[in-house]
């Protein structure tokens, strides 16, 4: 068996937005400077030298920190994406493993975070890595993230149903199998990387399926068993079929 590994796009884009941020944290400091030493005391031009470099200040303080949110997010994602394929690289003997798989049927696309295919069965993994206490139901469009802060901050978000993103993700393979010929069971689990994540979910559908941290991970692939085995020319078939797809 062998790992397929798409390059994660969000990975160039981190280091875009650590460089953007290094540029808008020096950037006030720059226009301070340039504004201390070209622009004569007690001159006219120095009072709006002053409001300019003000307003640059707070608009390069405010781009430094929606560009550090975006950043902390790719990143956190970019941990879990690390956190998967530590787990699933014990079960590389039993599954081809293919990483950050692009589909699309007709007008339906997504993208696989991680995909495994072997005898037992085909596998999705959907990988998450917020923080907090997650609350929903497999039959919500939105869960909702809660979090606390040392500083006695609380804040509440939504988050798309990773569960039915799955769902929809196990569909689209569905259907490019089956234009290829191949009609076979497909699972998918979603995988909260962080530990540390409350999960307060009603999962009622016995196809949703969750799993936190890696030992939980490792434990429902290594229970896992489809509901027939697939056949060495059907897992080479669909291994064809995946690779061209990335």
């Amino acid at each position: 068996m062998k790992i397929y590994k798409k390059r994660n796009p969000n990975r160039r884009k981190v280091g875009v937005l650590f460089f953007l941020q290094i540029v808008f944290g020096m950037l006030p400091a720059v226009l301070l400077l340039f504004f201390v030493f070209n622009i004569a005391p007690n001159s006219d031009t120095n009072q709006v030298g002053a409001y300019i470099s003000a307003a640059a200040i707070v608009l390069c303080a405010f781009a430094y920190m929606i560009l550090g949110r975006k950043y902390n997010i790719l990143l956190s994602g970019l941990k879990g994406e690390k956190s998967m394929l530590k787990t699933v690289k014990h079960f590389k003997h039993e599954y081809d493993i293919f990483v950050n798989v692009p589909i699309r049927y007709k007008r339906n696309r997504s993208e696989l975070d991680l995909l495994m295919v072997g005898e037992r069965g085909i596998i999705i993994v959907e990988v998450k890595n917020h923080s907090g206490v997650i609350n929903g139901s497999d039959s919500d469009d939105t869960w909702c993230q809660f979090k606390h802060y040392r500083d006695g901050k609380n804040t509440e978000t939504e988050i798309k149903n990773p569960v039915k993103q799955v769902s929809r993700q196990r569909d689209i393979l569905k259907n490019i199998l089956r234009s290829e010929g191949i009609d076979v069971w497909i699972d998918g689990v979603v995988y909260f990387s962080n530990p540390f994540t409350k999960l307060k979910l009603q999962l009622n559908n016995p196809n949703s399926n969750v799993c936190l941290g890696e030992k939980e991970l490792r434990q429902y692939i290594g229970d896992y068993r489809g509901p027939k085995k697939l056949k060495k020319t059907e897992i080479e078939r669909i291994r064809e079929i995946l690779v061209s797809l990335m």
